[in-house]
């Protein structure tokens, strides 16, 4: 039985990319030692290698310590000249692969390999001030002609999109399924944020956001206009995820 060091998640933050650069944050949590196992403080050292492989041939690697916070750290590394992810008609979807492995002498060593893309998506009123805000993908602003509304019946159904739709996951969080396949197809989502009032829901976010970060077709979070739920809701989305936006309403 392995009783040694735990990988329980990574989680890459895209912090900043433009055309010459992109600056990534790979957040990653281990799990506390098993039973029987060489006891562990939560605020360890550890040895952290990254590799990083796109889908151009392109490949990186480096290796750092890192002191735990929580049995949490992270590792802040640059792509110079970064392949980026567009939606379906603006450009290519090129994804990376992140591979990080974590080791403790005397305590083995752990892996995982997450995938994800680097795309910046905001809003900005490039038209003028006299109109509405415009959504903008990499700088370019972005026009769909629908909106597709995904309902958990619809989740894992052929769905009629194209790169010129917007599809809004609604009543809960879409499966990896359909954000795997929007990734490939190059089709932006928002996924609107299930408001619970008998739930805890910054942990439920929490989870939710964790999962579904890395995933370049990922625009943001919509959390509509239910007054201080929303608020909070709001607020935890920016804590958990200040890389994307969250929307009261569609530009």
């Amino acid at each position: 039985m392995h009783h040694g060091v735990r990988l329980e998640s990574i989680r890459p933050l895209v912090r900043y990319v433009d055309r010459d650069q992109a600056v990534i944050d790979a957040h990653f949590t281990t799990l506390p030692a098993v039973a029987g196992s060489a006891r562990q403080s939560p605020g360890r050292a550890v040895d952290v290698f990254v590799e990083i492989d796109g889908s151009d041939g392109f490949h990186d690697e480096g290796h750092t310590r890192v002191q735990l916070t929580d049995h949490s750290g992270s590792v802040r590394f640059e792509i110079v000249r970064p392949q980026r992810w567009w939606p379906a008609g603006m450009g290519e979807q090129a994804l990376y692969t992140l591979s990080v492995t974590v080791q403790e002498p005397g305590l083995g060593y752990a892996e995982q390999s997450v995938t994800f893309g680097l795309t910046s998506v905001r809003r900005d009123r490039v038209l003028g001030e006299e109109f509405d805000e415009s959504l903008l993908v990499n700088g370019r602003i972005c026009d769909f002609d629908s909106v597709v509304v995904i309902d958990r019946t619809d989740a894992n159904q052929l769905l009629p999109a194209t790169g010129e739709s917007l599809l809004l996951v609604r009543d809960h969080f879409g499966p990896e399924l359909l954000y795997d396949a929007a990734d490939r197809a190059g089709i932006l989502l928002v996924q609107c944020v299930p408001i619970d009032p008998e739930a805890q829901v910054e942990s439920s976010v929490a989870a939710q956001v964790s999962r579904l970060s890395s995933h370049p077709s990922l625009a943001g979070y919509f959390v509509g206009h239910l007054g201080a739920w929303s608020d909070r809701v709001a607020e935890a989305l920016r804590q958990i995820d200040p890389t994307r936006m969250v929307f009261r309403r569609f530009p």
